[in-house]
């Protein structure tokens, strides 16, 4: 096709085209090279619109550099292509897709909720394919911001809300080029889709595969990573060295890869249908949001001193522990699905990092991801395999969890079937179960009496069914 004249926005020399248009097709396309040093966005738009009684039609393009985007909306170079049949215009349109989207360019269309960049007009609108789940949550949030009005919760249940959520929302927000918004969780590009974060997760069982390799080369890894930066835009950064640094090759990169998808989908599911409780939405959304029943337990009470007392006496390498809180917990479908049947049910402590309290909450206490959903051995499992580890130390679990702006900690006790335990004193890689007869198995600590390869006493289920969450505490020190 023959090269076509291209216009600069607001070219005063350009032809004419009329304010109200019709946007015919567009697309928002990504690309991420680590190689090269690239993260750039190029929008696509074909507009048609009447002029003098006569359709005309343009060719509109926007693109630039990603990181632009976060402090400048409108950054980047915006140009027209103007045509007075629509074969031409369209011939052009998908000229312009074909050759950004081929191997040498390496441009992938991204699924958006809601675009940021574009046309004035195509902002705010869907873009690429979109799941039903994203689209259910784009029509149910019409008019969805609303005013704050006074919460009905307990005054401590609204702190441990608004500090889980806010937590949760930091840590993706620090992580990726993202923000909070009525809708979900927007990029400079716009609203990520659940279907878009579905194909990071893609991307990234391709490179632990590759990781699983005795041959690895370091050419793929950088070609994938760029591919997950493509479709899950993160700040990256401009030197090289920052460029280096975003190569993931290792389980470490990898599982905290995973980790912010998690988180990902964790704050888009807690968004609900509404599509309005991660944005200007009173506590107590946010809290029926979680699906979990939350009660504040005073501290005069006999609960709470029990409690607290069960927790401080369980330090053996610590004792300097404080405790702020105690909350009871109730998520309904585990205490439905808790085997009783089993026996044997101890209240045993579980940690796990601040920010993924929304998530924790809202659908319980997950089996190693990367076991679960890409069904390969790997040898950074736990020390006996694969499976939910709970200690009876509650500086155990303070170890495996992180502090919040509140300088304090958030540690579960778990009511935990155990059952029939198989005790071990050597590390055991590879379980995915107890040795057939047993329900669960027990790390044992070593001690001056007893040598074992353990440090803390570890105790590991391998199915959700043997725990329901019963109390959160929030521990200092």
């Amino acid at each position: 096709m023959a090269t076509v004249k291209s216009w600069k926005w607001n070219d005063p020399s350009a032809p004419k085209f009329p304010k109200e248009f019709e946007i015919l097709q567009k697309a928002v396309l990504q690309v991420t090279d680590i190689k090269s040093n690239h993260n750039k966005y190029y929008a696509i738009e074909l507009h048609s619109g009447k002029q003098k009684g006569k359709t005309i039609f343009r060719v509109f393009t926007h693109y630039g550099r990603t990181d632009d985007l976060e402090t400048n909306p409108d950054a980047g170079q915006k140009e027209c292509r103007f045509f007075n049949n629509l074969i031409e215009a369209k011939n052009c349109y998908e000229s312009i897709y074909r050759e950004k989207t081929s191997p040498r360019k390496g441009y992938k269309e991204v699924s958006l909720a809601s675009s940021k960049i574009g046309s004035q007009q195509a902002r705010g609108t869907s873009s690429g394919e979109i799941d039903e789940g994203t689209l259910a949550k784009i029509q149910g949030s019409e008019g969805a911001l609303v005013s704050k009005p006074k919460s009905e919760l307990p005054e401590r249940v609204q702190y441990l809300v608004r500090y889980i959520y806010d937590e949760a929302t930091q840590a993706l927000t620090n992580t990726l080029a993202a923000k909070i918004t009525a809708h979900g969780i927007e990029t400079p590009l716009g609203i990520l889709t659940l279907g878009q974060i579905e194909k990071g997760e893609e991307i990234l069982m391709q490179i632990y595969q590759l990781f699983q390799k005795k041959k690895k080369k370091p050419a793929e890894f950088e070609r994938l990573s760029g591919e997950f930066y493509t479709a899950i835009p993160h700040r990256i950064g401009r030197s090289r060295s920052a460029v280096n640094n975003a190569i993931i090759n290792n389980l470490t990169a990898i599982e905290q890869k995973q980790n912010i998808l998690q988180l990902m989908k964790d704050m888009l599911q807690v968004n609900g249908e509404g599509g309005s409780v991660l944005f200007n939405a009173k506590i107590d959304q946010e809290y029926q949001a979680l699906g979990c029943e939350i009660r504040d337990i005073p501290r005069e009470s006999d609960e709470y001193k029990k409690l607290a007392e069960y927790v401080l006496k369980s330090q053996i390498k610590t004792n300097h522990l404080k405790i702020k809180a105690i909350y009871g917990l109730k998520r309904p479908s585990e205490w439905d699905q808790f085997k009783t049947d089993l026996g044997n049910e101890r209240l045993l402590f579980h940690g796990s990092r601040i920010q993924n309290w929304v998530g924790i909450l809202s659908r319980g206490i997950l089996l190693p991801k990367i076991v679960v959903s890409m069904g390969v051995n790997r040898t950074d499992e736990g020390w006996l395999g694969s499976g939910i580890y709970f200690g009876d130390a509650v500086c155990t679990s303070h170890f495996y969890a992180t502090a919040g702006k509140h300088k304090t900690k958030l540690i579960a006790l778990a009511r935990v079937a155990l059952g029939k335990i198989k005790t071990y004193r050597e590390i055991t890689y590879g379980l995915k179960a107890p040795p057939k007869g047993y329900h669960s198995c027990h790390g044992v600590r070593c001690t001056d009496e007893d040598f074992s390869e353990f440090d803390d006493d570890e105790f590991v289920i391998y199915q959700t069914e043997q725990q329901r969450l019963e109390y959160l505490v929030e521990v200092s020190g």
